[in-house]
């Protein structure tokens, strides 16, 4: 399950891990910046990982591709 919270300059996805053995991911998205965070219980603070839009886009998209190197490029509509 995840849920998308839309703010006035942020959107906020928060996956859940329904088996329980996980902490929820954050994926924190701006208009130049994206942010995914998990919680670390061991140092009772946020794991961060920060990229900016281009980039996040080019994850998603790899998760439909085969194994392999590829150069993404997004058309501006």
């Amino acid at each position: 399950m995840f849920t998308i919270e839309h703010d006035e300059d942020e959107t906020i996805i928060t996956i859940l891990d329904h088996e329980g053995d996980l902490e929820d991911v954050g994926v924190l998205m701006y208009e130049d910046r994206v942010f995914i965070r998990q919680c670390n219980e061991h140092r009772q603070q946020f794991d961060l990982i920060a990229m900016n839009a281009h980039m996040y886009y080019k994850l998603m998209q790899a998760w439909s591709l085969p194994e392999g190197t590829y150069v993404v490029e997004r058309k501006n509509v």
